[in-house]
């Protein structure tokens, strides 16, 4: 891991409150150059520790009013990166992840209606390589829905682990 110093906290931290800041306005608010900035973004996309900037899109403005959740359950085995490939060609799929506990997968799905849903449920989720069982939970509400770590929890961690170092 690429150490990351106070200056490019600041920088991604500023980037992730608003994208679209210009590298002027970044170095503004940080007190450093234009050029710096430039620079610093530039070796963290390099690095991979910046992967890209993204657009955000409210799914139920633009009508998929469902999202669940869908603990799946499936086969075992050295073939088993078949189903994540096979989730991954799943278009209303938006998220997988691979956990620990009663499931094999949390998939995160987005759907127009219910029946919408069904059907992919039916017709899509329960057709990948080895399924076997799964259990839908259809969220209600969303509170709280970030992108990516935090970097207010990036910044704390690293002002923490300095003062610690320092004693």
């Amino acid at each position: 891991m690429q150490p990351l110093d106070a200056m490019d906290l600041a920088i991604m931290k500023s980037l992730q409150e608003n994208a679209r800041s210009s590298y002027q306005d970044i170095a503004t608010q940080i007190g450093v150059s234009r050029v710096t900035v430039y620079e610093r973004i530039r070796k963290l996309i390099e690095s991979g520790i910046i992967e890209g900037f993204h657009m955000r899109v409210n799914a139920r403005k633009i009508g998929y009013n469902v999202t669940a959740i869908v603990g799946l359950i499936t086969v075992q085995g050295n073939k088993a990166n078949r189903t994540t490939e096979e989730l991954q060609q799943i278009t209303e799929v938006e998220e997988v992840h691979v956990v620990t506990g009663r499931y094999d997968y949390l998939v995160k799905v987005r759907a127009l209606d219910n029946e919408d849903l069904q059907n992919i449920l039916l017709n899509k989720i329960d057709q990948v390589y080895g399924f076997r069982r799964a259990e839908t939970m259809v969220v209600l509400s969303s509170p709280i829905e970030k992108y990516g770590i935090d970097m207010r929890q990036v910044v704390n961690d690293s002002q923490r682990d300095t003062k610690g170092s320092q004693q």
